[in-house]
């Protein structure tokens, strides 16, 4: 199953979370029931795992991005460089030379 969520609902997932995780902790450390704990745990993978999934997208946006960059200056570099070459002789004496 893939959902499509905005950033702003992204990060308020991330955010309900993190606090449920942490509520969770607490209720644990102070209760003692072990489905606390558990459901921490279950907080916190949720959040690491839209965390990641959050940063390969952006990564993949970024090489993208870059790979699209460098197509186009392999592209204009080709293309400026396609045009008629001039060979100059070192040695030639510049017309203007020859007047004096």
């Amino acid at each position: 199953m893939k959902i499509e969520l905005t950033d702003d609902e992204v990060t308020t997932v991330l955010v309900a979370l993190d606090n449920y995780r942490e509520r969770k902790e607490v209720a644990w450390l102070t209760d003692g029931f072990e489905s606390d704990q558990e459901d921490a745990g279950s907080a916190e993978w949720c959040w690491q795992k839209i965390m990641g999934a959050r940063d390969v997208d952006r990564i993949e946006v970024d090489v993208r991005a870059n790979s699209t960059l460098n197509q186009q200056a392999f592209t204009f570099n080709t293309q400026t460089n396609l045009g008629t070459t001039a060979s100059v002789d070192p040695f030639d004496k510049h017309p203007d030379a020859e007047k004096n």
